[in-house]
């Protein structure tokens, strides 16, 4: 007979959902932003004066995200783990919860990179790297977590799959971005410029 999650399990994941909710508008208006500002910089790559100002603005976009994307999750991920009173009167919710901090820390955490470097990309239109990623991704996640369900693993594993999905995505993403340029500062060879598709 299958395990069916209980009431207080159930809740905890909701509460935890709702918190990343509220982390996620903080970490998408760096992308919106890189949307907005980024394109007409890119339309202009053969100047290398564009080219740098573009690179400068990129990075200069991920520290912010990647400073706000800690201030804000840190304080959403402190609530479960130290405060849950908070959130709710129920003892068995409020131990249920407790667990799932420490995903939802390093999921909101791995948000950061992702969010601004899919705006970057969106403004150099590498729209088939994109779609290729997010292909993949969705292809693999469901079936990691349908092998949880059928372990009948806690909803703490879950979410652990979900902080690995954004870590893929973050890799996948900023990779595209910065490897290029790594490789090009390192070993002075060519690499692809990344330039939109």
């Amino acid at each position: 007979m299958p395990l069916i999650p209980g009431d207080a399990t159930l809740a905890a994941h909701q509460i935890v959902l709702s918190l990343f909710f509220f982390i996620s508008p903080f970490l998408e208006v760096i992308s919106q932003t890189a949307q907005a500002f980024l394109p007409s910089y890119f339309t202009e790559m053969d100047d290398a004066r564009y080219r740098n100002s573009a690179d400068m603005l990129s990075s200069r976009m991920l520290k912010i995200g990647l400073a706000v994307g800690a201030l804000v999750t840190g304080a959403a991920a402190s609530i479960p783990r130290f405060f849950p009173g908070i959130l709710t009167n129920d003892v068995a919710v409020q131990t249920a919860v407790r667990p799932l901090a420490l995903p939802l820390l390093l999921g909101g955490l791995l948000t950061a990179p992702v969010a601004v470097s899919e705006g970057i990309l969106l403004a150099r239109r590498e729209l088939g790297f994109l779609a290729g990623v997010y292909v993949l991704s969705t292809a693999l996640f469901p079936s990691i977590v349908f092998k949880v369900k059928q372990a009948q693993g806690p909803v703490v594993h879950v979410w652990a799959c979900f902080a690995g999905f954004q870590l893929f995505r973050a890799l996948c993403f900023t990779g595209r971005i910065w490897l290029p340029k790594l490789w090009l500062k390192m070993f002075g060879g060519s690499a692809e410029s990344g330039k939109g598709e």
